[in-house]
Order: C-alpha cells, then sequence, then structure tokens
C-alpha cells in the first residue's frame, strides 16, 4: 500500500478518490510552511493532494496499512503511527457500539479531519452510512440547520455551540480535551442531553475510554475502557488492545486513577510533572487545589519546567493565588503569575498544551 497526502481545506470531498488504493495522511494545509514540509519530509508519501494539484513521487510501499497519523507536536517533534484495516475496523466498532449510532443518527463534523478526533468520526459516519455534513470553523454555527443527533468536539468548539436550539441531540460527546467541572454544568443545561466525556490517543486509533451513553456520566473522570485494556503501573497508565499502533501493553505517560466502580481520571501527564529542586508537583492537582479553595476563579493552568507558572481567568488579586502556591512549599512561589481573558490554546485544534504554554510564556 502506497500512501497518499492529502493538504486541502475540505479533505472529506477526497479522501474517498484515494483510500481504496492508498493509505491516508491528512495534513492542515493552514499549517505553518515549515510545519507542512516536516510531516511530508516524514510521510514517505507516493501522491501529495493540494488545492492546485495532485502531485506523484516514488514513495514506500506499506502492507496492509489504512492510515497514517501524527501528534499534534506543536513544537515540531510529532510521533508517526501506521494503522491497519483491523486496528480501524475495531475502532470503528468500539465507537459505534459505545453510543448505539446507526444509519438513522445524523452526523455534522465540527472537528478537522487532521485530527484523529475528526477522521476516526469520519470513518465511522461512513460505515453506518448515516447522513453527514462537513463544516469548516467560520460555519460552525450553521451546524444547527443540519438538525445533528449527536455533536463531538473539544470543550473549546462546544462552547461555541451552546446558545444554539438543537431539536434533534441525544448526546454531546466531549474529548481530545479535559472537560472542567465548569464546562460540564455548561453544557449540560444548555444542550439538555447527556454529556459525555471520552479519553482518545493517536496512538490508540482516537478513542480509548469513554463515559457511558446510559448509566452515570461521572464528572472528572475519562469514564471505562472501550475496546482496550487498561492497567494502572507505579500511578502510569498502561493500554493494550486490538486498535492500538503496537502489540502487547503501551505506557501512555498518562498519570492515572481508577476508583471501585472502574471509572478512570487522569490525574496528569508524566511529561508535565514540574521537578523543583529534586521535589516533583502535579500541575492538575495544583490546578484542582486553587479552584476548589481560591473563590472567583474561573479557570487556572499551573506548567513549567523546574519553576511554577501559572495563568488563570476570574477578576481576583493575585496575591491570593501567590500565598497559595507558596503555602505548598516556598519553592512553589510562581515565577510567572497572569491574568488572562481565557486560556491560551495552542493550534491549530484548541487544546491546552502546558509544554506549548511553557514555550510561549517566559
Amino acid at each position: 500500500m502506497k500512501r497518499a497526502a492529502i493538504c486541502v481545506a475540505d479533505p472529506w470531498n477526497y479522501i474517498p478518490d484515494y483510500e481504496s488504493d492508498y493509505s491516508i495522511m491528512v495534513i492542515n494545509p493552514g499549517s505553518h510552511p515549515d510545519r507542512i514540509q516536516y510531516l511530508l519530509d516524514n510521510a514517505d508519501y507516493s501522491v501529495l493532494v493540494t488545492k492546485d494539484q495532485v502531485t506523484y513521487r516514488d514513495g514506500g510501499d506499506y502492507p496492509g496499512e489504512r492510515l497514517f497519523w501524527y501528534t499534534s507536536g506543536t513544537t515540531g517533534d510529532s510521533k508517526f503511527y501506521s494503522f491497519s484495516h483491523s486496528n480501524v475496523d475495531h475502532a470503528i466498532s468500539s465507537v459505534i457500539s459505545a453510543y448505539n449510532l446507526t444509519a438513522n443518527d445524523r452526523y455534522v463534523s465540527v472537528m478537522p479531519l487532521w485530527h484523529a478526533h475528526g477522521q476516526m468520526f469520519y470513518h465511522v459516519a461512513k460505515k453506518i452510512g448515516m447522513e453527514t455534513a462537513y463544516l469548516n470553523f467560520n460555519r460552525i454555527h450553521s451546524i444547527v440547520d443540519y438538525s445533528p443527533t449527536f455533536i463531538t468536539a473539544v470543550p473549546e468548539i462546544l462552547k461555541l455551540l451552546v446558545k444554539q436550539k438543537f431539536d434533534s441531540l441525544r448526546f454531546v460527546r466531549t474529548a481530545s480535551a479535559a472537560l472542567s467541572n465548569a464546562n460540564y454544568h455548561l453544557f449540560k443545561n444548555a444542550f439538555d442531553v447527556p454529556v459525555i466525556e471520552a479519553f482518545g490517543m493517536t496512538e490508540t486509533c482516537s478513542q480509548c475510554f469513554t463515559n457511558p451513553l446510559y448509566g452515570e456520566q461521572r464528572i472528572g473522570t475519562i469514564g471505562h475502557p472501550a475496546g482496550v485494556e487498561a492497567q494502572i503501573v507505579d500511578g502510569r497508565l498502561h493500554l493494550q488492545g486490538p486498535a492500538i499502533f503496537k502489540s502487547g501493553w503501551f505506557d501512555t505517560q498518562d498519570l492515572a486513577e481508577v476508583d471501585d466502580d472502574g471509572y478512570y481520571k487522569i490525574v496528569g501527564r508524566a511529561v508535565d510533572t514540574i521537578n523543583i529542586r529534586g521535589v516533583k508537583y502535579n500541575p492538575l492537582s495544583i490546578e484542582q487545589q486553587i479552584m476548589e479553595k481560591i473563590p472567583g476563579v474561573g479557570e487556572c493552568v499551573i506548567f513549567g519546567t523546574d519553576r511554577i507558572k501559572c495563568l488563570y481567568t476570574g477578576d481576583i488579586d493575585p496575591v491570593l493565588i501567590r500565598n497559595f502556591l507558596t503555602s505548598i512549599n516556598n519553592h512553589c512561589r510562581p515565577v510567572l503569575l497572569q491574568r488572562v481573558d481565557q486560556i491560551p490554546v495552542s493550534p491549530p485544534i484548541g487544546k491546552i498544551s502546558k509544554k506549548w504554554l511553557d514555550k510561549n510564556y517566559t
């Protein structure tokens, strides 16, 4: 199987022309030219589709490959993963089963197809044969015209839709970025349907955990394993299953917990741990404590490498946050404490990246 790299604003119009003969890689045409070239340099593609032309070259052969995905790599260090037909089919079946999706559903894609979240649901919708529409970001508010029966998106996109009046929704799914308690209640009140937090990774061919459609949607958790086996080893989440890019157990690098009812919770990333003079601090834990103990904080994010940095929203005295951080340990006195109108997200998918923030807020 050869690879086709599709780099257009409307990839859904091109994928059907190539997916029977090529493994598909989708690239955001709005990315910086250096980023696009970096991805192409690692793609070993045989066909490159852009808005201006189709270019053929002598790329490699990848027997059995169906999709070629990459992580967001906001600093240019993406990892690349190959998925077979079997991997993808298993992931599709897991999503269909989790949400009882049928050909009677109507799906409107508001997630870009160069992101695993959006591309997996492209394949799910096609497998089922449900009515489907694709909207670029500048048309997102027209979603109501299509009467979707479900919506799946990152929280930042869902926040743009809370004033819309939907007539056929049966659930809203949020994934690819953590769902705060405040956003959960915002979405629940606005949409008046189950709000389901799920968790997916590029490495697992998208979804690998979800809260149940029928049953308790437990706030602050990613739910139960979906199509994977899970175990926590030394505080870190390990997965294995037929949709994952490799056989055997895969260390996700996520710090996790599981409660007595089998609901999993991501409590941080090993890579985000802040090491200050040999003492390790979990940013997510600190964020949760700030939110619980300091009224008036809307949102906050803690990040850094060997010193603590903090961005927050809300009209409060920053001294309150500074004093709280110092109360944890004098080493936690922040070198950056800044109020912002909203927590910045890394381009292009609207996801908070502590690594990106650390690079851009010095």
